[in-house]
């Protein structure tokens, strides 16, 4: 079955902080600094990395490591879901994660973070059980 899964090309910003939290994440003696000063993401999930007060900490081989990565072309994949009980939503959730979770038959079905119900599928499955027109 097929969804309307967001293609997203990552801005170069999002790139480096993605390589500083994934180069960093596992160094003993290393504390990762945020932007506000405390763990937040953004709207696609991912954490607000400061990149300067980090890049700033890291030696050389690291920072070669994190500037090769955000030279490449990376995309995000993400689909919105909506309860099929409650009609709780959540928009640009992580496909690749919903996707591994997912016995591939039908379509996904997640726990509601709001209800707790099995009913938390992609959008598209909630507009066409409701017979949804834009």
């Amino acid at each position: 079955m097929k969804f309307n899964i967001k293609r997203r090309l990552l801005t170069t910003d999002e790139k480096i902080r993605r390589a500083i939290f994934f180069y960093t994440f596992n160094m003993n003696n290393f504390k990762i600094e945020y932007i506000n000063g405390k763990y937040e993401e953004d709207e696609y999930h991912q954490p607000l990395v400061d990149i300067e007060k980090n890049l700033n900490k890291l030696d050389e081989k690291t920072k070669g490591l994190i500037y090769e990565f955000s030279n490449k072309q990376i995309y995000d994949e993400t689909i919105d879901l909506k309860c099929l009980k409650c009609d709780y939503e959540e928009l640009n959730e992580d496909w690749e994660e919903i996707e591994e979770m997912w016995n591939g038959e039908n379509y996904p079905k997640m726990y509601c973070p709001k209800c707790g119900k099995p009913q938390f599928v992609p959008i598209d499955i909630w507009k066409k059980k409701y017979k949804y027109k834009k």
